[in-house]
């Protein structure tokens, strides 16, 4: 997979950085981020707002679906930079402060070891770690939202609960694009196997797997025809289908 920004519905923006996506929304009154990729991305998410045509200063929101240091990454740059405020779910933001009990990245090292056998594993782990995922950088300030109501921000995404990946993990909706952006509560690439979907990540990755398959009835229930993961390519097609796929 190579860097690459990728319009993937009307004014939805995919990059593609080393096996992580992060989405930028677009709307004329400014521009949502959706994740920000790693600790050291920064640099390339300034290029992708400038590719835009727009300024990091269109930037309304930085919104996360999850605290994890690829996912987070350059969050906390992002805010200084873009004036913007980091929104998390109000179960998600001791972990994205880095404050909550399992924040620090070492505690995922035991259950990814067995896997390093892997060559794949192997080189996520290494790109990680070049990234800078095992020294994340956590946001200092965080806006908490709830779950189910419309954020006021460019897209209008609606947090749909999908714990379990981590406990106060959220998927966004984009009602209006038919566009659901699931972060890691289902993918359609395991970092680890590179087995495409869609999936539920592996279990050296979750909080609690069982809880994960759990959320997949949430995202079951919604109404849109594109998924967008936090790892992987776009998937086309209604969330059930996507669902019955990686049960």
């Amino acid at each position: 997979m190579t860097d690459a920004t990728q319009e993937v519905a009307g004014g939805v923006h995919r990059f593609a950085d080393g096996l992580v996506n992060w989405y930028l929304i677009e709307e004329d009154d400014g521009l949502t981020l959706v994740d920000t990729g790693w600790p050291r991305s920064w640099p390339r998410i300034e290029q992708a707002i400038i590719g835009l045509g727009r300024s990091v200063r269109d930037v309304r929101a930085i919104v996360l679906t999850h605290g994890h240091p690829d996912h987070l990454g350059a969050a906390e740059k992002a805010r200084q930079e873009c004036g913007a405020p980091v929104m998390a779910y109000r179960g998600e933001v001791a972990r994205v402060k880095g404050e909550a009990r399992g924040s620090s990245p070492l505690t995922l090292v035991p259950s990814l070891l067995p896997h390093l056998w892997r060559p794949a594993s192997l080189g996520f782990v290494l790109r990680a770690t070049v990234e800078g995922f095992l020294t994340p950088t956590w946001v200092k300030e965080v806006e908490s939202f709830e779950a189910d109501e419309e954020l006021d921000v460019p897209g209008r995404p609606r947090p749909i609960r999908t714990p379990g990946h981590t406990e106060g993990h959220v998927s966004f909706l984009l009602s209006e694009k038919g566009v659901l952006i699931s972060g890691d509560a289902l993918l359609t690439l395991d970092p680890l196997t590179r087995e495409e979907g869609p999936l539920v990540p592996p279990d050296a990755l979750n909080t609690d797997t069982a809880q994960a398959r759990e959320s997949l009835s949430a995202i079951e229930k919604v109404d849109a025809d594109t998924l967008l993961p936090g790892h992987g390519e776009p998937w086309h097609g209604s969330m059930s289908d996507a669902v019955a796929r990686a049960r």
